[in-house]
């Protein structure tokens, strides 16, 4: 009876694990190739925090455009990974706070 009433547990833990897993349906891993903060414009200081940013995801190169907090891109370097996933011509990126991040896509690049 011990038995059964564990097993029975475990499965729907794992039930569990597998729903919150789906949530983050079609999003994949993505790697941040480049970042690199534009220039700021005395004229126009609401473009002051501006970011162009390459990331890798599969085989396609993004480019893209962000903005936001430097606190924000703080820990994002060449190298890092977050899951991701394109939205039309939109890159949404989970940040490492569980944000999600909307990077505007200015093109794309796949081998030949």
């Amino acid at each position: 009876m011990k038995k059964c009433i564990a097993v029975s547990c475990f499965i729907v833990l794992a039930a569990m694990l597998a729903q919150a897993q789906a949530a983050d349906e079609g999003y994949q891993m993505a790697t941040v190739v480049s970042i690199e903060q534009q220039a700021a414009d005395a004229q126009h200081m609401e473009n002051a925090d501006r970011y162009k940013i390459s990331m890798r995801m599969g085989d396609t190169l993004y480019l893209c455009r962000a903005s936001g907090s430097a606190a924000t891109f703080m820990d994002w370097t060449s190298g890092k990974e977050f899951p991701a996933k394109e939205n039309a011509k939109v890159l949404l990126v989970k940040n490492k706070d569980g944000k999600v991040l909307e990077l505007t896509i200015t093109g794309k690049k796949k081998p030949k």
